[in-house]
């Protein structure tokens, strides 16, 4: 069997198609060739000449020349080096990582005394609280908007003392009856203090009524501007246009004695 090739490569594609030759012929009976030895040659040769082709132009002809040397041993180490840098890509890579926008329990609770913050130094809670006046109770406070639960609704904002200078306070208020109850005793820091909101101002949350039965708001200390504060949020979530209502907290004999709508209401 003889075959004619006619080629336009470089040396060494031309070296790989003589080299299928010389093999072809030292067969001893090239006329019964199999057919698996004769699909070889011309699959060699046939590639042999695909790459040739291919070669002639300039941005592929070293493509060509890998295609035809592929049996050389630094072909051999150019496609496991190939290989190594596939394998030791990421996935993330092609595909930017979605991340969750889910805050966690410590963010949200960040997020939200800031801006408590915000409302007790700018004021700003005062804007949706309404006054009324009732014929029982006198002055009430009503939601000027719906709350949430934990939501600050309004500061209790008085006079901030410890609590020697609140009971004398308190003794002098005593002594004249016209005087109502404006003073809220509390701990902070293992320590006692005082609001006093006796003296007649603008701020709004003096005026919410008392309610140990059905409260909505419950008080909370709080520290914002380099001190601490009073304050009332939500105890459960609100309605707008509902009376807003605390528990003062105080269940003293005495003091119950003259004040029963302090347990009844």
């Amino acid at each position: 069997l003889q075959i004619t090739v006619t080629v336009e490569a470089d040396s060494s594609m031309l070296g790989n198609v003589v080299a299928a030759k010389t093999r072809t012929r030292r067969r001893k009976q090239p006329q019964r060739a199999s057919t698996s030895t004769a699909t070889h040659n011309t699959s060699t040769v046939s590639a042999a000449a695909a790459a040739a082709a291919t070669a002639k132009s300039p941005a592929h002809a070293t493509m060509g020349k890998k295609v035809l040397n592929n049996n050389t041993s630094s072909n051999k180490s150019r496609a496991k080096a190939g290989k190594e840098r596939v394998e030791s890509h990421k996935i993330t890579e092609y595909f930017q990582p979605r991340r969750s926008e889910r805050k966690t329990g410590k963010q949200i609770e960040v997020e939200t005394t800031i801006k408590i913050e915000e409302a007790i130094i700018s004021g700003s809670c005062e804007d949706d609280l309404i006054v009324y006046t009732d014929e029982c109770k006198g002055r009430g406070v009503r939601a000027g908007r719906a709350y949430s639960k934990n939501e600050l609704v309004v500061e209790y904002k008085g006079d901030m003392i410890d609590y020697e200078t609140a009971k004398v306070r308190e003794e002098e208020y005593g002594r004249d009856h016209s005087i109502g109850s404006y003073m809220y005793f509390f701990k902070h820091r293992n320590k006692h203090w005082c609001v006093d909101a006796t003296k007649e101002s603008p701020y709004k949350g003096r005026l919410v009524n008392h309610s140990a039965l059905r409260p909505n708001m419950k008080t909370k200390v709080i520290e914002a501007g380099g001190t601490h504060h009073l304050i009332l949020v939500a105890k459960r979530d609100i309605d707008a246009d509902e009376e807003l209502l605390y528990d003062y907290g105080d269940r003293t004999p005495a003091t119950v004695a003259q004040n029963p709508w302090l347990i009844n209401s």
